[in-house]
C-alpha cells in the first residue's frame, strides 16, 4: 500500500490514488473499528460494521504507525 497523495483539484481534499475503498460483502470484518463510507452520500465514520447493515456500503482498515528502524516494540 502507498503513502503517496496528492490535492484534488479542486484544492478541497488530500488523497491517496493508490488506496480504495473496499464494497461491503461477505468477507467484511465484523465486530472491529473500520472505516465505512456510504458512497452515494459521501458519508464516512469510524465504526464497527456487524452484519446486515445497508447504509454504509464501502469500507477500509484503520492506518497503523510505521515502526521507527530502531524501536523496541
Amino acid at each position: 500500500m502507498t503513502t503517496e497523495h496528492k490535492i484534488t483539484a479542486d484544492g478541497a481534499a488530500a488523497v491517496a490514488p493508490a488506496c480504495h475503498w473496499i464494497p461491503v460483502d461477505a468477507k467484511t470484518p465484523r465486530g472491529v473499528s473500520m472505516w465505512l463510507i456510504n458512497k452515494c452520500s459521501n458519508v464516512a465514520q469510524k465504526g464497527q460494521y456487524q452484519g446486515g447493515e445497508t447504509f454504509f456500503d464501502h469500507w477500509f482498515p484503520l492506518p497503523t504507525f510505521r515502526k521507527a528502524p530502531n524501536a523496541k516494540t
